[in-house]
This record gives structure tokens, sequence and C-alpha cells, in this order.
């Protein structure tokens, strides 16, 4: 049996997922060459309508809890011989995504957030929603009403996965990119300070920007942490389970392991996969013990 292409759609229950996944089949033409299997984990308020999916080429299977999740995949696999496959996932369904079968290819996971539900999420149930947008491709708030109302959720969701695209659709299904990242620093300065807190910032718009510090000269006014020739801080974004090393390459490793303060030079960098990024070459530096703080906690962010 090949591999069969497929995606995940992830979100709460209220996220609107089952009509994601019915209006994408819907104004696709996939199939016209061949079939769509829908695999719904968590059954909503709004149901599929099978009659309209069916003059798709697409059926809908629901999991029962008495099998397995390997063993449902792959008996609605042997029934509809599918062509493609979209996964309504459960959020509370521990373990979902490890369990699937082999023969599935994850090629894009997307995740639904309904803007009014937001804010209680985030305060109450930040792990689902970190595992969530760290699995995820695209991230999307639904009938959010701004740009400006999304402004405190930036750092984040940015910080959670700076890879995910991010779209607001607003309630008359307007699509735009979700965030702006406002630095609270000047590009057009030839020297950067960075201090603790604009680090965050540096880390999120170098990923997407490299060549915004190309040729800078950057200050850290704070320590920061060198390990295995990388240099940065640990962030915690939910809790200590949830860290993660923000950090830029070193070209000078001959630095060891430790806290340091830190003036260098940015300049653009190639990995192996074409990618730029951005490293940093050391004017000077100056070793120091621990700070008393070793993390960057952002688990109050949507106040920042």
């Amino acid at each position: 049996m090949g591999k069969i292409n497929t995606q995940l759609i992830y979100g709460f229950l209220d996220a609107g997922k089952t009509t994601y996944i019915q209006d994408t089949v819907t104004h696709d033409f996939f199939y016209k060459d061949g079939v769509t299997l829908i695999l719904s984990f968590e059954e909503g308020e709004v149901e599929y309508d099978t009659t309209l999916l069916s003059k798709f080429r697409t059926y809908v299977a629901f999991y029962d809890s008495n099998e397995s999740v390997r063993e449902f995949c792959l008996h609605a696999i042997e029934k509809y011989h599918p062509n493609r496959v979209y996964i309504e996932m459960s959020t509370m369904t521990e373990n979902l995504r490890e369990n699937l079968p082999d023969v599935l290819n994850v090629v894009y996971s997307t995740t639904l957030f309904l803007w009014n539900t937001l804010p209680l999420y985030v305060e109450n149930l930040k792990p689902y929603i970190v595992k969530m947008v760290r699995d995820s491709n695209q991230v999307i708030f639904r009938d959010c009403p701004s740009k400006e109302a999304l402004s405190p959720y930036t750092t984040l969701f940015r910080s959670l996965n700076p890879k995910a695209s991010y779209l607001r659709r607003d309630p008359m299904g307007y699509h735009e990119k979700a965030f702006d990242l406002f630095l609270p620093y000047s590009l057009e300065d030839k020297e950067i300070r960075i201090d603790k807190k604009a680090f965050i910032w540096l880390f999120l718009d170098s990923y997407d920007h490299p060549e915004h510090y190309d040729g800078k000269r950057i200050i850290f006014t704070d320590p920061l942490s060198v390990e295995n020739h990388r240099v940065g801080r640990t962030v915690m974004t939910c809790c200590m389970a949830d860290l993660q090393f923000m950090s830029f390459p070193l070209t000078d490793t001959t630095i060891p392991d430790g806290w340091i303060m830190l003036t260098s030079d940015a300049s653009l960098s190639i990995d192996t996969f074409g990618q730029k990024h951005l490293s940093l070459s050391p004017v000077s530096y100056e070793r120091i013990a621990p700070p008393k703080e070793l993390l960057l906690n952002l688990r109050v962010s949507t106040n920042m």
C-alpha cells in the first residue's frame, strides 16, 4: 500500500473544523482525480453533509473508540481506497497523531481558533494550544473582528511556531495575515541594542527576515547562554515541559558553553537546505555568572 497524502485539521470543539474541511473539499477539484476520505475523531455541533460530499467523491468515517486509532484508519482506507485524506483531529485525544498508521503521509496541518473563545482557552488550556500550534503549518483565527485585536497574542503564537503562517478570518470571510511585528528598536540604526524583552522580537523577526540584520552590529545588554556553538535564551511559553532554546549560530566555535555578555556583528548564512539564517560573529564577549532568571517567561505574553 502506497503512502496517502493527508491533511490534519486541529481545533477545539467549537473551532469550525467540520465546516472548514467540507468547504475545502467542495471548493477544490481534486475529487476529479480520485476519492477523498475524511476521518473524523470528533463530532461537533455541525454535521457533515454526506449527500453533498458524495457528489465530490468524498466519504466520512467516524471513529468508534471500541477499536484502536490505527485499526480504525486502516479499516476505513481498506473500505474507501482514498487518494487523499483529511483528518478532523480531537484535541483531547492523547497521542492521536502518534497513533496514526504510517500509510498516512501528513503533508499539511491546520489549526483553527474561534475568536470569542480564544482568551478563555489561552488562560485555561494553553498546553493543548501548544501541542496544536507546534504541529501546524497554518493557524487561522476565525471571526476575529480586527488585526489589532490579535496583537496581544503575537509573541505567544509566533514563539510557539515561527515557521507557521497565521491568518485572521473576519466574520465576512475575508482573510489576511494575522500578526505584524512591532519592533521595539529601529532597523535604520547600524547598532541595535537588545535587552531580554527585545530578544524575543529579534529572534522572531530574524526568522522571517534575516536580511533586516545583515551587516548590523547587535549589542546584547542582558546575558545570553552559549550551548553547542549557539547563543540565545531558553524560553518558556507555557510550562516547564514546554521549553525551547531560541538561539543563533556563532561563527566563533571556540567560545565554550556558559553565560556571556555579547557584542556581535550579524550576517546572513545559508544552511544545507538553502535557507537563509542569521549568524552572529562576536566582536567582544565577557564570561559571567548565570543570571538569577535562567528562563524568559512568556506565560503572560498576551499582556505584552
